[in-house]
């Protein structure tokens, strides 16, 4: 009998082999729609990266803005940008997120007021020279899949900023839509739910939170867009980006780690 450790590291060398095929794939289909796209092994790499991509990218005093990303958050890329100097950043969760915390928002605990100005903020965003976003899923026919309460995020990604980028870790790839719209409603949509809403602190509040959150999986059934039907759920509004007409607006960022929901 042996006595001797295993050696795990084999094992865990599969997955960035892996990841990096299934990227290869969705770029080399990207770039078949219409879209464009990049391969970087870590997160580590990805935010210096990003970085640099965004100097050439963006002339100093331009104008960048950003959707609700638990990647980009916990990457730091965000920060980065604001307190380099260099552009004008629209942040639209700047009195809600601080670098110490992940909470993106309250969404439909917000005061009248709160919302009215983060709203603002978002269509401000729509006219910025770079646009910085994550995504819900993307297949490996190149596909992006998203979906939004308020639908800020997917509308920015559609139409509005002459660039898009699109940062998302290769966990977010699936085989096809149908995986997609599944992706979506029973991983993202339970999780995001409950980072933006916390623990309810009262019966009363509790109503306001769609079954998701409670049951960790979707209320519905995503394979035939069956909802919750719950006023506050989190994908209100989906979004299928498969050929934009403009080239090269939207580009891809993929990297081999499993980030963000």
């Amino acid at each position: 009998m042996t006595t001797t450790e295993p050696d795990l590291a084999k094992w865990y060398g599969i997955r960035p082999w892996y990841y990096e095929k299934l990227a290869n794939q969705v770029i080399e289909n990207l770039r078949k729609n219409n879209m464009d796209g990049m391969y970087i092994p870590t997160a580590k790499e990805a935010r210096t990266k990003i970085f640099e991509m965004i100097e050439k990218e963006v002339p100093e005093g331009g104008v960048i803005s950003w959707g609700g990303s638990v990647t980009l958050i916990n990457m730091g890329i965000l920060f980065d940008l604001q307190k380099a100097g260099k552009w004008t950043c629209i942040n639209p969760f700047e009195d809600i997120v601080t670098p110490e915390e992940i909470h993106v928002a309250r969404h439909w605990m917000l005061t009248e007021g709160a919302l009215d100005k983060t709203i603002k903020k978002w269509r401000a965003g729509l006219h910025a020279d770079l646009y910085l976003t994550s995504t819900n899923a993307i297949t490996l026919k190149g596909t992006l899949v998203n979906s939004d309460g308020y639908g800020n995020r997917i509308a920015a990604m559609m139409f509005g900023p002459k660039k898009v980028f699109v940062v998302a870790g290769c966990n977010k790839i699936v085989r096809d839509i149908d995986d997609a719209f599944v992706r979506v409603r029973n991983v993202v949509a339970p999780q995001l739910v409950r980072m933006m809403g916390g623990e309810p602190k009262s019966k009363e509040e509790e109503e306001w939170y769609p079954p998701c959150s409670r049951l960790a999986r979707c209320g519905g059934e995503p394979k035939i867009l069956r909802n919750c039907g719950h006023k506050n759920r989190a994908c209100g509004m989906t979004t299928i980006i498969d050929q934009p007409h403009i080239p090269d607006r939207i580009f891809v960022i993929l990297i081999g780690e499993a980030l963000g929901f």
